[in-house]
């Protein structure tokens, strides 16, 4: 999937400007920026996997308002901070530093995305994230339904 390329592009400059700010060395932000997007990606799956799809487009486009009160994303975050087990902070730190590295990648992908042209609907996400659409079709359309 081309997501984690995608990333792996930016995710150095998450150091300059906000790593520093946690007290890390640039080696570690770019640790955590990992830590968060695997973690983030589990627990994406498992509501694909479990047909709440919805609730992923309303994490992907609700805003930091919605954001806020959605209990998708305090779930999420929570997943995100309980992968830094190589931090000795408090739970809440842990979530500050989530949330930082997750807005960081939601806006480097939002860039990346605008920047290569794709169309705003579910084809052109999923010609950007790289999916086969032919295989798609090959499973029914199962997803179709999702993104009408």
């Amino acid at each position: 999937m081309k997501l984690a390329e995608y990333i792996d592009e930016f995710k150095g400059s998450y150091h300059p400007l906000e790593g520093v700010k946690f007290g890390f060395e640039a080696s570690q932000s770019e640790a955590h920026v990992d830590l968060t997007v695997n973690a983030a990606m589990t627990y994406m799956q498992g509501l694909m996997m479990s047909g709440k799809i919805s609730e992923i487009q309303k994490l992907a486009t609700g805003g930091s308002e919605a954001l806020k009160d959605s209990q998708y994303f305090q779930d999420l975050l929570q997943q995100c901070a309980n992968s830094y087990y190589g931090l000795d902070w408090d739970i809440e730190r842990k979530k500050v530093l989530a949330g930082s590295i997750l807005a960081f990648v939601l806006e480097g992908l939002r860039v990346k995305f605008q920047s290569g042209g794709y169309e705003s609907n579910a084809q052109g996400v999923m010609k950007f994230l790289g999916i086969d659409l032919g295989i798609m079709g090959k499973m029914g359309g199962m997803f179709g339904k999702f993104f009408k």
